[in-house]
């Protein structure tokens, strides 16, 4: 009755506590069948009992629920909810040999065998059940193929502190899936080289999949033990192509079922010298303003309000604290001043939580100068109080390195929001009349 079957949709989640029995579901399963013409037959829904079949070998079965489906002609359309793949014991080696073929081609013909349960709308009558109708058929499912369409697109972080003996390269990477499986993998770990030689590894954790393309986090460990590990990030600093190959190996996935088949896999990720032409998504900061307070004649303390996203292609960015002095502070960006004029210190209550698309507004306080003010450094106050009066607002460059937690991985690093890191003009910090009233703070003469 059932002539050829096509899964168009799959989605597999190999994260189950037991590896060897991952979950499945699509939403279209599309069946042909032997049909008389002019004749459709009353099919509203069906219960599939599948047992897939690679190189002649009986890799496991599923059994489904009762789905709805529809009939038109000689085609049968239907799906099937959240169903377990259980991998027959005798069939492990076969089906790592099968994830292997999924991770490294482009496609992979699969043998699908098995029954089904169907129920006819009989109108009046009620429904009827026909169990058993078998059925068998190859298709295609579509692979991989060593994932070559990767992508480097920004270098998010580089950690020498919390893994001692290596440099943590956090980067955000596309990875393009060229298949319609969706796939649930869990933690990646790839052997990772540059054309100089082995720099280290490479992990991804909680990886997922969906058909096309998907931007994930990779953390590679360079290991400063190997010569091409300690180089790498010079030779990239200093304008040198770079082209990483991630390569599967015995520890690829702590999952049985798919690391021997994963260990196979092999990609090449190219890393522009110098990082040229990379950008962040968005700005981490914009809409900044200045308050006085009653009291900042003499704790010389200002109320600031900024809005902040996450500049990391929506990726969960924390703050837990800006830092405080020199590396924290905005330095003003006019001609008339001398370098090095700070606007203001960022103090250690700066804290907030970004990711996707959301923006968070904030007011928090900061400090004009952490030593006490000069009579001498009135005229140059007076300068940047009549400017802000002029214009709106005064420009600063941000020195912001931060203490950060990213992609929730709750670690905390030090990452470099400054202006000229992110790529960023000056930014206009708004202030209004009342900024006029810091002149007060400073001796008289």
């Amino acid at each position: 009755m059932i002539k050829t079957i096509a899964i168009n949709q799959m989605s597999m989640d190999f994260t189950p506590s037991n590896v060897w029995a991952p979950t499945t579901s699509s939403n279209s399963v599309v069946a042909t069948m032997l049909s008389i013409p002019g004749i459709t037959l009353p099919i509203d829904s069906v219960r599939q009992h599948i047992i897939l079949v690679d190189n002649g070998v009986q890799l496991g079965n599923i059994d489904t629920p009762w789905s709805s489906a529809s009939v038109s002609g000689g085609t049968l359309t239907t799906s099937f909810s959240s169903s377990t793949l259980n991998v027959f014991p005798t069939a492990h080696d076969a089906f790592s040999k099968f994830v292997g073929a999924l991770s490294t081609t482009a496609s992979h013909p699969v043998t699908l065998k098995g029954a089904v349960d169907v129920k006819l709308n009989l109108g009046w009558f009620g429904h009827a059940t026909i169990p058993g109708i078998g059925f068998q058929a190859t298709t295609n499912f579509q692979g991989l193929n060593n994932l070559q369409n990767m992508k480097y697109i920004f270098q998010v972080n580089s950690d020498f502190e919390t893994m001692p003996g290596a440099i943590l390269l956090s980067s955000i990477i596309k990875i393009n899936n060229p298949t319609n499986l969706s796939l649930k993998l869990g933690k990646i770990n790839l052997a990772t080289a540059s054309g100089a030689g082995p720099v280290g590894n490479s992990t991804i954790d909680a990886l997922t999949l969906v058909p096309g393309d998907n931007l994930v986090v990779s953390t590679t460990a360079l290991d400063q033990s190997l010569d091409a590990g300690r180089n790498f990030l010079v030779d990239l600093s200093g304008g040198k192509d770079q082209t990483l190959t991630l390569t599967g190996y015995g520890k690829t996935s702590a999952n049985a079922a798919l690391n021997a088949g994963l260990a196979a896999l092999k990609s090449n990720l190219f890393i522009p010298g110098g990082l040229a032409g990379l950008t962040t998504s968005q700005a981490p900061y914009l809409n900044w303003s200045l308050k006085t307070t009653p009291t900042t004649n003499t704790d010389l303390i200002l109320k600031a309000t900024a809005t902040f996203q996450s500049p990391f292609y929506g990726f969960p960015l924390q703050m837990v604290s800006p830092g405080e002095g020199t590396s924290a502070a905005s330095v003003i960006n006019v001609s008339f001043l001398a370098d090095g004029a700070t606007l203001f210190n960022f103090l250690d209550d700066l804290t907030y939580t970004v990711q996707g698309t959301n923006k968070v507004t904030v007011t928090f306080s900061v400090l004009i100068k952490t030593a006490p003010l000069t009579v001498q450094e009135k005229p140059m106050w007076q300068d940047i109080v009549n400017y802000g009066k002029a214009h709106g607002s005064i420009p600063v460059n941000f020195l912001l390195n931060c203490n950060m937690i990213f992609n929730n991985n709750g670690i905390v690093q030090t990452f470099d929001l400054s202006n000229w890191s992110m790529g960023l003009d000056p930014t206009n910090v708004a202030v209004g009349a009342d900024f006029a009233s810091i002149l007060g703070a400073f001796p008289s003469a």
